[in-house]
């Protein structure tokens, strides 16, 4: 009777013991990033396109600000949690007078460069357009965090323009003007100036690959610097204008060896490429920036800068690499 007794006690304790674990597993199987609203956070200055529409500070002041730590990872394998402080896309788009229950949505870049989302995680309480990453604030403009996504390469740093639709593909909207610091941009068809600055400037340190060969400063020793300030269009039609200071391409390519390169293929740290048109190559308007607007890249990285372009796409940032053949 003893041993009967013994064996219903353990039976009925690893019963429980079991019971217990499945219920502290539940949460956590079902757990996802979670939206905390925060308050007294103050709203940077920023401006987006939605349909070609602008949503900036002021239009965001009457909607709540959320926390949101989300887990994703990158193209190498690499996992990293960030916390992103910013609106819910599900309000931005409703600040720019939109209503439709949309499920595509396509997010752009000052360089051109854009990333999709589609279905529920459009309107999820956890897209953020981000005001903040990690409580460092963005450089020039927010970035789109997807936050319920576990791809890193499904976020975007420098968030201009964003299109949604109802449904899977770009909408049809009307270019609207932008405007800029209270002026008016045009694009005017003729080429932007080259300013000399060889004397005026001194780089900090930099260090990106040309042909798997690093370049630094001192290996472009000696050579002119220029600047050249440039209108740009992007996608939904929005314009906006920025100042780009280093070397011309086609000296860097002489300065690391290359003689009359007939392909440039530009790398971006987080393994976005792009090629070059032929006659960009050696194009006078073609800049290695090592500066926009006065400021360094991010994380050490330089831009790739065809100033006689006028399509946002053709810009590549966050440059780390140049194959050049």
């Amino acid at each position: 009777m003893k041993k009967t007794l013994s064996l219903v006690l353990v039976l009925m304790l690893v019963l429980s013991l079991v019971a217990c674990g499945k219920q502290a597993a539940t949460p956590s199987a079902a757990a996802g990033p979670v939206a905390t609203e925060v308050k007294g956070v103050t709203i940077p200055i920023f401006s987006v396109t939605v349909n070609g529409v602008t949503v900036d500070q002021t239009s965001m002041a009457a909607y709540p600000m959320y926390s949101v730590q989300a887990t994703s990872t990158n193209s190498a394998g690499t996992e990293s949690t960030t916390t992103y402080v910013g609106f819910a896309m599900k309000d931005v788009i409703a600040a720019a007078g939109l209503k439709e229950a949309y499920i595509w949505l396509e997010a752009t870049a000052e360089d051109g460069y854009a990333v999709t989302v589609t279905g529920d995680k459009v309107l999820a309480d956890t897209t953020l357009l981000a005001m903040t990453q990690d409580g460092e604030p963005f450089s020039s403009s927010p970035w789109l965090a997807p936050c319920s996504s576990a791809t890193t390469g499904d976020y975007l740093k420098g968030c201009v323009s964003i299109l949604v639709n109802t449904t899977e593909s770009a909408p049809e909207i009307s270019a609207a003007p932008a405007e800029s610091a209270g002026t008016e941009l045009a694009l005017t068809g003729e080429l932007p100036e080259i300013q000399d600055k060889t004397s005026k400037v001194e780089f900090a340190a930099f260090s990106f690959l040309v042909n798997g060969t690093a370049v630094t400063n001192d290996s472009l020793k000696g050579l002119s610097i220029y600047k050249i300030t440039v209108t740009v269009q992007d996608k939904s039609g929005a314009l906006s204008e920025s100042t780009y200071t280093g070397y011309k391409l086609a000296d860097v390519l002489t300065a690391c060896g290359v003689k009359s390169p007939t392909s440039v293929t530009v790398k971006a740290n987080d393994g976005y490429e792009t090629e070059l048109a032929a006659e960009l190559i050696t194009s006078e308007y073609t800049l290695v920036a090592i500066e926009k607007d006065k400021a360094v890249g991010e994380d050490g990285t330089i831009w790739v800068a065809p100033c006689s372009e006028t399509a946002s796409k053709n810009y590549c940032k966050l440059v780390t690499e140049i194959t050049a053949k």
